[in-house]
Formats: structure tokens, sequence, C-alpha cells
């Protein structure tokens, strides 16, 4: 079968997810052409609003991808009963405006530490009137307080930028342009962890923490002990392939988790590198 076929073949089976798209928007045709590469690339700031009264602004193309796994695929799970959610690597706030509009009576807490991204996710929570639900933190969740830094290089898309480190160096390398290649000064940011945003939620308990945070998501999560981890709920946690030399990946992340009274409830790995894997607290 030629090429042509094949990708006619693959946009029909993606039907369920553009008629999703129609549902969120009547701008649905010219952000799925888009999402789909079956147009030129958007001018941007694009600007889109959502049939239920949301608006985002679109600044590159990676927006428009993470509008469709959030609100189109529904990627995270978020449950209309949920009244404390963390939102670890909140990037420009889509997340966290579809988590306000899905749990309506939520308290939300944005982490997002580099500084432009965070502004623009401040604006996302102003335009949509829910700042007064989310508190945004402007720093990093590591394995322990105190101060990092982030990549400054020029054109990394906001969502491949990350804290410097060795293991994760090499990761998404093809999206992020100078600093794939060679050492630019980075961006000091402070960090907190697990533990320090806990605290800052003042809930007994979170019902979802979702994560984002390209490769670090294991020196987090596996540093912070069960007394920890056990308040919150639910994990959903973006997890990369880290070079084999860090002997690290999902299988010994599940397992510390495992220990620690979280069971596996899914598991999308898109066998390129990243995956999504949502777990839940042994009740």
């Amino acid at each position: 079968m030629s090429k042509g076929p094949l990708a006619l073949l693959a946009n029909l089976l993606r039907l369920p997810e553009i008629y999703a798209c129609y549902r969120e928007t009547s701008q649905w045709l010219t952000v799925t052409l888009a999402y789909l590469a079956l147009r030129p690339p958007l001018h941007f700031p694009y600007h889109l609003t959502l049939r239920s009264g949301e608006s985002l602004a679109f600044a590159e193309p990676i927006d428009v991808v993470i509008f469709w796994l959030v609100f189109v695929r529904r990627h995270y799970p978020v449950n209309i009963s949920d009244l404390a959610i963390v939102d670890v690597g909140a990037n420009i706030g889509i997340f966290t405006v579809y988590a306000a509009r899905e749990a309506p009576n939520a308290k939300i807490i944005a982490i997002e530490p580099f500084p432009d991204t965070c502004r623009r996710l401040q604006t996302h929570l102003e335009s949509n009137h829910i700042a007064d639900r989310v508190t945004v933190l402007n720093c990093a969740v590591d394995e322990k307080s105190g101060e990092s830094e982030m990549d400054s290089a020029e054109g990394i898309p906001s969502q491949y930028r990350r804290i410097a480190s060795g293991a994760t160096a090499t990761l998404n390398a093809r999206h992020r342009g100078l600093a794939a290649v060679k050492k630019t000064p980075g961006v000091p940011v402070d960090t907190k962890t697990l533990a320090d945003v806990l605290q800052m939620a003042n809930a007994e308990n979170v019902d979802l923490l979702k994560m984002n945070i390209h490769g670090a998501e294991y020196r987090v999560l596996m540093s912070a002990p069960p007394s920890v981890l056990q308040h919150f709920k639910r994990i959903a946690v973006q997890h990369h392939e880290l070079p084999a030399a860090a002997r690290l990946g999902k299988v010994e992340l599940f397992s510390y988790l495992g220990k620690s009274g979280f069971h596996l409830m899914s598991d999308r790995d898109t066998g390129r590198g990243s995956g999504l894997a949502v777990l839940s607290i042994a009740s």
C-alpha cells in the first residue's frame, strides 16, 4: 500500500478524535488540519475559543499538540468530584484550564518554573476567570529544596525545557536546538520537594497529581517517602526513556510506587520514548 492510502487510513482512524475536537470548538477544522499537518502551520499567536467558554492562546505548534492531548484525547483522568489537584509541569496552563472545567469544585496548584512560560500560564488563568481557584508556584519540583537551572537556549519549545541534568540531556534532542548540542547559561529557578508542595496544598489528601517534567519524574517521585506519596490518591505521570546508562525507567518507577501502596491502572506507552501512566493508591 502506498504512503497516500496509509495516511488516509490513519486519518480515518482518527475520526472519533476529530469528532471530539468538533464538540470542543467551532474552530475544529482549522485546529484538526493543523494538528494532522494537513495544512501549513497556524499563524501565531492563534486564539482558540471553546464551546464551553474557555479561551486558549497558542504561541507555537506544540501548544496545538498539548490541546489535542488534553481536551480532545482527554489524556489525563480528571474526575468531577476531585477537590484538590496538583499540576507539576503546568507549562502554559492548558491542563490547568481543563482540570478547572472538569472538576468545578477543585482547588488547583499549578507549578511552572520557567519565567516566561509561567507568565503565559497566569494569563490563561486570568482570561478564563479561574485565578481565584489556582495557586501558581513559579518553581520546579525536584528531589530537594533549593535552587537549580533550566534551559535558556533560544528556540526551545516550552514543553521541552527542563532542569539541567546529565541523565535527561539527550531527551527530545531534535526539539531542543542549541541546548541539545552545547552548554548554554541556564535560568536559575527555585526548587521544592513533593513534601513542600503537599504542605502548600493545605489539604489532607490530593485527588490527582499530574506530572510532566521531562525525565525528572524518576528522581522526584522515587525520592519521596511513602508517607508523602500516600497523600496523593492518583498519580498521572508522563514517563520518559532515559539513556541506558541511567539504569532507570518506568519499571523501576512502578515498582517503587507499588511498594508505596499504588497500583498501576493504565500505561499508554507511545513506543517512542515516552508514555503516560496512571496509578492509584490502594484503598
